[in-house]
């Protein structure tokens, strides 16, 4: 091949090469180019190509950066509605919900279902305004503190016995007569049983209750043994058969008040009297009453209510008639606990009984 040839064929390798880099060359190099050029131009051309390359590619990087950013746009203006529109579903069924919760709880409360219990708000008053037995516990503790001084003989009608004790209790029965309205409230249990409340917050109802307590169990107590009684024998005897009597006597005293200590005012009086209004009880209220009274009430409220009750009570809803029923079944509760309290204390009263009847009966261990 001729040299000549071999240049052309060297030009056209260059050109093809520009071409396949996707080089434009402009009309006059190209001429330049096939008309013959040293490598100065050659080596230009080639800058200008890589020039060119790199100002194509960066142009492409930046369309398909921004082609991404717009389409990340888009992804995230449709997560948005997205979320929007599950925040709107969700805000519905939530206020779907609250207005269904309205509609019950207004459908409840126009049934009464929350109405609270009349009696029910009567015993709630009554429970704050209860004392803590205060009254009830110095009534009974004068009561037993003057049985005791009567018993042991420790009193000083008992020490100077004989006529002058006699007329003691004849002056203090007349005194102590009228108490509870008896005419004889030293020796009348009626007036205690019939009363549900004793007047015991009197001191004279006190003593007339101490009175009657003990000229049941121990009337006319003897005198106290002296010291120099218990020196001799037969003071040492007596002193043992005083205490046996004494035991005994304990034991019906216990029982008797009983009786009486349920009767001691306690409470206050004006809710139970609210109670008392919603039914036919005839029985007076003191200001302060007794636990008997205040379960003589409570009852009655069930046991003879009025019509105006009767007709409250037809028309309690369930939860109101179970909060009733609860407080039946507290009261018969509390009633056979006092039962059995006063079973145990009869019991031993009875035991008492029983003793005195074997007492002084013979015995086969006498020696012949």
């Amino acid at each position: 091949m001729t040299r000549r040839n071999r240049s052309a064929s060297a030009r056209l390798r260059i050109v093809w090469a520009a071409l396949a880099v996707g080089a434009c060359i402009p009309a006059s190099q190209a001429d330049a180019l096939l008309g013959g050029c040293p490598c100065g131009v050659v080596s230009s051309l080639h800058g200008e190509t890589r020039s060119h390359t790199t100002r194509a590619t960066t142009q492409a990087a930046r369309e398909v950066v921004a082609a991404l950013q717009e389409q990340t746009k888009q992804n995230s203006r449709y997560l948005d509605r997205q979320v929007e529109a599950h925040k709107r579903i969700a805000d519905g069924e939530a206020q779907n919900a609250a207005l269904r919760l309205r509609d019950m709880f207004r459908a409840e409360a126009e049934s009464r279902e929350f109405d609270p219990n009349p009696d029910f708000c009567l015993l709630m008053d009554a429970s704050e305004n209860k004392q803590p037995g205060s009254v009830a516990r110095q009534s009974r503790t004068a009561i037993s503190e003057s049985i005791a001084d009567w018993t042991n003989g420790t009193a000083q009608p008992v020490r100077e016995g004989g006529i002058r004790m006699a007329a003691w209790l004849a002056r203090e029965r007349e005194e102590l007569a009228q108490i509870g309205g008896s005419g004889d409230a030293t020796s009348d249990w009626n007036w205690v049983f019939n009363l549900p409340t004793a007047p015991a917050t009197d001191p004279d109802g006190r003593r007339a209750l101490a009175r009657l307590l003990s000229n049941l169990v121990d009337p006319h107590p003897p005198k106290p043994l002296t010291a120099d009684d218990l020196q001799t024998p037969a003071g040492l005897s007596e002193a043992a058969r005083r205490r046996s009597i004494d035991a005994r006597n304990g034991a019906a005293l216990a029982a008797a008040e009983f009786a009486v200590r349920l009767r001691l005012p306690d409470t206050p009086s004006e809710a139970f009297k609210r109670i008392a209004a919603r039914s036919r009880y005839a029985e007076p209220i003191p200001e302060l009453i007794s636990e008997l009274q205040a379960l003589d009430i409570r009852t009655s409220a069930y046991f003879i209510p009025d019509a105006d009750t009767l007709e409250i009570r037809h028309s309690k809803t369930e939860r109101a008639l179970l909060q009733d029923l609860i407080d039946i079944h507290a009261i018969n509760a509390r009633l056979n606990y006092l039962d059995l309290e006063a079973s145990a204390r009869t019991a031993v009263a009875v035991a008492a009984i029983v003793g005195i009847l074997t007492d002084g009966a013979a015995s086969n261990l006498q020696p012949q």
